[in-house]
């Protein structure tokens, strides 16, 4: 849809009678899905396993993130110990919070189309490529975006070092999940 950030699929099912809602999938972990008999009865319902952790590093000082990173994983983690050896009273904290990519929700809202569509419709999940000089390695497993590199070289030397373990510490963290 034009001037909307996100990609929107635009598809005709008429044997698929949404109730007056408007066509968009709604996307909820298996267990969620399992646990519910409303979203098991909803046709617009997607079950989908997370396979992606987003971890924000936070400074009490600023009102939003000052690096977010997104590791792949192959099962995401009911929980996880990261150990960054930070001072309980440091001014720095990591949140992680477990989603999808693309390509997962690309691939569950596929098998809902040919199931529905019966295999009429195609939908091109992009697979998002990054020219190499806009990656930079921050460790052995890590590249960064760029724009990331360019903020984290705006702070201060001590503290560019800390984001940088911080995002060392979970990277290694969710190794098993990998």
């Amino acid at each position: 849809m034009p001037g909307l950030d996100v990609a929107w699929v635009g598809m005709n099912v008429p044997a698929l009678d949404t109730g007056g809602r408007p066509w968009v999938w709604e996307v909820v972990t298996p267990s969620q899905y399992e646990s519910s008999s409303r979203l098991q009865e909803d046709p617009l319902v997607l079950a989908v396993a997370q396979d992606t952790v987003v971890a924000d590093i936070n400074h009490h000082d600023h009102s939003g993130p000052i690096m977010r990173m997104q590791v792949p994983v192959r099962q995401a983690p009911d929980a996880i110990s990261v150990i960054t050896g930070l001072d309980p009273s440091s001014p720095w904290s990591i949140q992680l919070e477990a989603g999808w990519t693309v390509q997962a929700l690309g691939s569950a809202a596929q098998c809902w189309i040919d199931r529905e569509c019966l295999g009429t419709a195609r939908l091109e999940t992009p697979e998002p490529q990054l020219a190499p000089h806009q990656l930079y390695q921050l460790h052995p497993a890590i590249d960064i975006e760029s724009a990331a590199f360019d903020r984290l070289l705006t702070l201060d030397p001590d503290d560019a070092a800390v984001v940088t373990s911080l995002l060392a510490s979970v990277h290694e963290a969710l190794q098993p999940y990998r």
